[in-house]
């Protein structure tokens, strides 16, 4: 008698070998494949949306990673206190005989009709109690050779809210020379001279601490507390004798999957594959029915194509959003950019001026400057996280050819600060 051909191991009885799907959608490595390929599938959508703003992903989204958020917010705050700064009658505000920081803003006048100065300022002072403010001394310093150049020297609220306005105080002979730096545009020469100087009349103040700020960033609500806590926790520690800076400003783009780490990014995923591999081995011994669901095949799939799938996924997520550093002091003695904030202690200010007084007609920048010495002489650099200021200058201070890597240096979480 006739019967309906059965399907059997994949042989259709009384012919041919045939593929039978039903079992292979049944199969463990075929629900392994398609699972895994779901949750893959499914994560990297997830990591779209959550590391769209981390500079370090694949999934970067230019226009998200630099929405103004935050700092809108701050600068509308800050030129709310320039307003009313500029209308006050009260006299320039007196810190105490001993200061516990002196802030340097060395202020540019730009080609532009954009000057930042203002927020700058209005920021580093908003939100200050009275025992906070008389604690600093703030000491702009009008770095052109003629200040009447600069737009704001006659405003009145810089005389307001500044314990004194600097200008340049030196020798006929320096005078002429800034003024061939000045004419010639040779800003970086002219901005490590700048640097010196403001540098050696913070340390004349008697502060604790020198704090030099580019004129062209906001400071974030609450920065100075948390720079006060910083700076005293560093002065516990074994680096207070070997310390050169508290950065105040980073970004994130350098801090990323950096090739100088290869080796130890590629350890850690052998590690993983291992880790892996002992978990299955001993699952497999220590269960039959985990043995059955688990023949050589799965195993092999599981390390060899699962992992390297879901590792290459972690990195494309971005180290920011896989491995953000956490809130307060990290040691930062690489990757560190740019020269927006640095807090020196009182004791490492001689030095320093020195070093940039030989530097003078060398061509290249501070920052470059400070990471040779430190890095020579065994300095230790520290950063804050999150960054206490965020750059907002779209045209430099150094002449033409540098707005556009103005533009593009930020600190990305800063602007996920809340208002």
């Amino acid at each position: 008698m006739w019967r309906k051909p059965r399907i059997v191991l994949g042989v259709l009885d009384g012919h041919e070998p045939a593929i039978s799907w039903s079992n292979i959608a049944r199969s463990s490595t075929s629900i392994l494949l398609l699972a895994s390929a779901v949750l893959w599938t499914l994560l990297y959508q997830y990591c779209r949306f959550a590391s769209s703003r981390d500079p370090t992903s694949y999934f970067f989204d230019h226009d998200s990673g630099y929405e103004r958020r935050y700092s809108l917010h701050r600068e509308h705050a800050a030129y709310t206190f320039i307003e009313s700064a500029n209308t006050s009658s009260h006299a320039p505000v007196k810190s105490s005989t001993d200061p516990f920081i002196c802030l340097g803003i060395a202020i540019i006048a730009r080609s532009s009709s954009q000057q930042y100065v203002r927020g700058t300022v209005g920021s580093l002072l908003e939100g200050l109690t009275s025992e906070e403010r008389k604690s600093i001394y703030l000491l702009p310093f009008v770095a052109n050779t003629d200040p009447e150049d600069h737009p704001i020297f006659h405003e009145p609220w810089l005389a307001h809210v500044s314990n004194r306005i600097l200008d340049y105080d030196v020798s006929e002979d320096d005078l002429a020379k800034l003024r061939r730096f000045e004419e010639g545009h040779h800003f970086r020469n002219k901005s490590m001279y700048d640097y010196g100087y403001l540098l050696e009349k913070c340390y004349d103040t008697g502060a604790s601490w020198v704090a030099m700020i580019e004129d062209d960033v906001l400071a974030r609500s609450g920065w100075y507390p948390d720079a006060q806590r910083a700076l005293r926790g560093l002065q516990t520690t074994s680096a207070k004798d070997h310390l050169l800076y508290l950065r105040m400003f980073y970004t994130e783009e350098l801090l990323g999957w950096n090739s100088e780490e290869w080796a130890r990014y590629l350890g850690w995923s052998f590690v993983s594959l291992l880790v892996l591999l002992s978990i299955l081995l001993a699952a497999r011994i220590r269960s039959k029915r985990i043995n059955r669901l688990l023949p050589n095949l799965n195993v092999a799939i599981l390390c060899f194509v699962c992992l390297p799938a879901f590792v290459s996924l972690y990195f494309m997520a971005g180290r920011m959003t896989m491995q953000p550093p956490a809130p307060g002091i990290h040691e930062m003695n690489r990757f560190g950019c740019c020269s927006q904030g640095f807090i020196f202690p009182r004791n490492i200010v001689p030095r320093l001026v020195e070093r940039t007084r030989k530097a003078m007609d060398e061509d290249y920048y501070v920052d470059m400057l400070l990471e040779r010495w430190a890095d020579a002489e065994d300095l230790r650099r520290f950063v804050f996280v999150p960054s206490l200021l965020q750059h907002v200058g779209r045209k430099s201070s150094k002449g033409w050819g540098y707005d556009e890597s103005a533009s593009t240096t930020w600190n990305f979480g800063f602007e996920d600060h809340p208002p």
